[in-house]
């Protein structure tokens, strides 16, 4: 495929994720889901939003490089870079809201997991931050300069949630407790979509400016792809219906798997209160 030919596709697949962001969020709206997928709702919102503004960058701040390829001006990465964090915030609140809705009888290690999940972070944006090269900061290109950080400060925060993420799919193969359906799919698929989103990062550090546009091509598709799960599988009967990963075990194991995981529950409580 010519290099035209994978701008042009790819500036189709991300007009898509836009008007994807904006129906599913409508149709959270519309079948009353905003309410329990708050966050994710406002998610879905803020992508449609930035989206927007990465795409009117080139025009209204008049980059010299014209806006044939508007994802490769100086305008559209500073916009980028302005939103990035934002986009952070909201990706790390869809997570601690997931770690509630999973959670939801079990308010104590609820509570215990968003404490990880943000003392992770912290530290693994941390690590990723003092291991930069040294001579990335040498630069007198302010862009240049920021670049690199913004890249790894990306690199951890999606990497510490995909395995968050990953933590809240064993809890679920392991705890036989049933949840509703939305809830179970919901967390396999944004699982899959930050593991992908995770995958491609580090598949464009990697390979350098050669490879950006069929990556950003794949993470587009990846999105679309997600975007039209959610569609098709978050509905109102999903709130009503119940689903569980871990296969049915003896009676007597499930007690006691139950029993236990309430001791724990019952624990951090106490030691909350005190």
């Amino acid at each position: 495929m010519s290099a035209s030919m994978s701008e042009a596709v790819l500036r189709f697949v991300w007009w898509a994720t836009l008007v994807g962001h904006l129906a599913l969020f409508v149709r959270l709206r519309l079948a009353g889901l905003h309410r329990t997928y708050r966050f994710f709702s406002y998610y879905l919102l803020f992508r449609a939003v930035r989206t927007s503004l990465l795409a009117l960058a080139p025009w209204l701040l008049k980059p010299t490089g014209g806006v044939a390829a508007p994802f490769y001006t100086s305008a559209y990465g500073w916009v980028w870079m302005a939103t990035e964090p934002l986009l952070w915030f909201f990706l790390i609140l869809v997570v601690l809201e997931l770690y509630s809705l999973v959670l939801q009888d079990y308010k104590g290690l609820a509570t215990l997991g968003r404490w990880v999940v943000l003392a992770g972070l912290i530290a693994a944006v941390c690590l990723f931050t003092v291991s930069l090269p040294p001579e990335l900061s040498l630069s007198g290109n302010t862009s240049i300069t920021l670049l690199p950080h913004f890249f790894a400060i990306n690199r951890a925060v999606l990497s510490s949630l995909v395995v968050f993420l990953l933590i809240i799919i064993g809890f679920l193969a392991w705890c036989p407790v049933p949840l509703c359906r939305n809830v179970v799919l919901h967390c396999i698929v944004y699982a899959a979509y930050f593991l992908g989103m995770a995958v491609a990062l580090v598949v464009r550090g990697a390979s350098g400016a050669a490879w950006i546009t069929g990556v950003n091509l794949a993470l587009s598709s990846l999105t679309v792809a997600c975007l039209a799960v959610w569609m098709l599988l978050l509905n109102p009967e999903g709130e009503k219906k119940t689903l569980r990963i871990r296969p049915r075990g003896t009676a007597q194991d499930e007690e006691a798997l139950v029993a236990h995981l309430a001791a724990i529950n019952s624990t951090l409580l106490r030691a909350a209160r005190k």
